[in-house]
């Protein structure tokens, strides 16, 4: 048996026994993981030390010494949505039941998705949005949003649908570190290779991926939208649009960098 169903931490839930609703059961795991995530980023500068050195030490800029911490929680997320989102691909109610199919294990893992979203907007998207903008606000809410939706007994069985789109982070998070080291920091070998992983797999994850899944989702609910709740599927579909667009932006920067770069390259050999 690949899948899993049960859910370890339900016991910690102090009123589990009163509790009717998905929120209610798992309530108690969101406030864990944003605080959690927070943990992480105020350990983050033992963690930055420790893997980086002089190289982070030595960085007196305050908001770019902040953002090397952040993206040791970015990355942290990346690694447990993957770990999580495995299995669930390989219960059965990821095809008999994708609509209203629910059982612990997927309301763990939105949970703890939709905690590290709570955390992410309000200490990076609100309390920073200085640094981040936009785009990362809009992606926080939407994410945040979208998750949470399924807490209502929508899509839940559709979680790791969506959130395999983390598997391209922990390329997203080593790029970022390895581009603002000092030069020569890096093996540009190994640079380059984690590039063409990064672009390679945020392509297939996110965006062809990403776009049949939406469209699969939206299929199987149409099929059954006067049974779902009144304006979750116009909510979702919209906001699933945002992301996606949001994500081929992304994906079109990454390649006009790596093209810049490639061009650099090539003219210095020359």
């Amino acid at each position: 048996m690949l899948y899993i169903d049960q859910d370890p931490f339900l016991k910690y839930n102090p009123y589990l026994e009163s509790a009717k609703t998905p929120f209610q059961r798992h309530w108690h795991e969101i406030v864990a993981s944003a605080l959690f995530y927070h943990a992480i980023t105020m350990a983050a500068p033992l963690i930055n030390t420790a893997i980086f050195g002089e190289h982070y030490t030595s960085i007196t800029n305050k908001r770019r010494k902040l953002n090397f911490d952040i993206h040791i929680s970015a990355f942290v997320q990346s690694i447990v949505s993957v770990a999580l989102c495995i299995p669930m691909f390989f219960h059965p109610y990821f095809k008999s039941d994708p609509v209203f199919g629910s059982y612990d294990f997927a309301g763990l893992t939105a949970a703890l998705t939709c905690g590290y979203f709570v955390w992410d907007l309000l200490y990076c998207c609100l309390f920073h949005f200085d640094m981040f903008g936009l785009p990362y606000l809009f992606h926080a809410g939407a994410a945040l949003t979208v998750f949470g939706m399924t807490f209502k007994g929508f899509c839940q069985p559709t979680i790791p649908s969506f959130l395999i789109f983390e598997a391209s982070t922990p390329f997203v998070n080593l790029y970022w570190f390895a581009s603002r080291l000092p030069k020569g920091a890096v093996n540009e070998t190994l640079f380059i290779v984690n590039g063409i992983l990064l672009i390679v797999s945020f392509f297939s994850c996110r965006i062809v991926w990403g776009i049949y899944a939406a469209f699969r989702t939206f299929y199987i609910c149409f099929k059954v939208r006067d049974q779902l709740p009144s304006g979750i599927l116009p909510v979702t579909i919209a906001l699933n649009i945002g992301l996606n667009v949001l994500n081929i932006h992304w994906f079109s920067k990454m390649v006009l960098l790596a093209y810049k770069q490639f061009a650099r390259s090539g003219q210095k050999q020359e």
